[in-house]
């Protein structure tokens, strides 16, 4: 069976998500448009962590524009939800963010020949980025609606971790939590130093020079967001070893401690070019997303 335009190979035509993206081709081409929505959130988002780092180093100075807005996802957009004509904009990013989401509940649930830990673990990863995608979904919602934002991603880890720690065994879980997510992030790095980017990615049709480049910025996405997942993941060790829940924090509070030490501002740098390559990635890819099951 041959589908053009099809999300997947079309030579497993017997295969239950070949049949899935055949039958269903609406659902995976606007669930595409959900990756390109989470390519231009990523990029601001890297714009706002290099501007960190210009700042920490002296490169801009302290008013530049934009320095002191959140460095993460979700403050991108709400630096969209701040500039001209951004009602407009954010609405379009909301409808991404849920189709994004879309694609990651469909993907959790595709049929799958395996059933092992692995797979079971990815499953249970894809539910989680739909969460998070659907999160920031309703908040650029929220913005649109000119709702107004009184606490930054920062501050909800933090009173999230100070209610969990509430709990008699609340000290332990936010230590594992913190371990499982530095993992995730030291994954993510292998798989950019693999280059090991073309999950979900049909890339038979480009020229060798594309698919090297695309691999490069993949590769270069993949370290920048396992190093800020490791960073995360740090601090909310921290929190659990000094039982303090203001030492958790977000991507932005991440990166803003880290700019305050010399050495740290490489590392904001690698992050805030990371983002910026994986949203080019994600912007440059997305026609090119195909369903895969886990």
């Amino acid at each position: 069976m041959t589908t053009t335009g099809s999300a997947l190979h079309t030579s497993h035509g017997g295969n239950p998500v070949s049949r899935f993206a055949g039958d269903h081709p609406g659902i995976v081409k606007l669930a595409k448009a959900g990756w390109a929505a989470k390519g231009v959130v990523y990029f601001i988002a890297g714009v706002l962590a290099l501007l960190i780092a210009a700042r920490a180093s002296g490169w801009a100075d302290e008013t530049a524009a934009g320095g002191q807005e959140e460095a993460s996802p979700a403050g991108a957009i709400k630096t969209i939800a701040e500039s001209g004509g951004g009602t407009v904009l954010v609405l379009i990013l909301a409808i991404g963010m849920f189709l994004y989401a879309l694609w990651r509940i469909v993907t959790a649930f595709l049929p799958s020949g395996n059933n092992d830990a692995e797979t079971w673990a990815k499953r249970i990863g894809y539910l989680l980025s739909a969460v998070l995608y659907g999160s920031l979904g309703l908040t650029a919602v929220r913005l649109a609606q000119s709702e107004p934002s009184s606490q930054n991603g920062n501050g909800q880890v933090s009173d999230l971790t100070a209610r969990v720690m509430e709990n008699p065994a609340g000290r332990w879980l936010i230590g594992i939590v913190g371990v499982v997510v530095i993992g995730v992030g030291l994954y993510r790095a292998r798989k950019g130093f693999e280059q090991d980017v073309n999950d979900e990615l049909d890339m038979s049709a480009m020229s060798p020079e594309r698919a090297r480049w695309t691999r490069r910025l993949g590769a270069v996405g993949e370290i920048g967001r396992g190093i800020a997942m490791g960073l995360i993941g740090f601090f909310l060790v921290r929190a659990a070893m000094e039982y303090s829940a203001d030492e958790a924090t977000g991507v932005d509070g991440a990166l803003r401690r880290m700019a305050e030490e010399t050495w740290g501002v490489v590392v904001v740098a690698l992050v805030g070019v990371g983002f910026v390559a994986y949203g080019l990635f994600c912007l440059s890819t997305f026609t090119r997303r195909r369903l895969e099951a886990a």
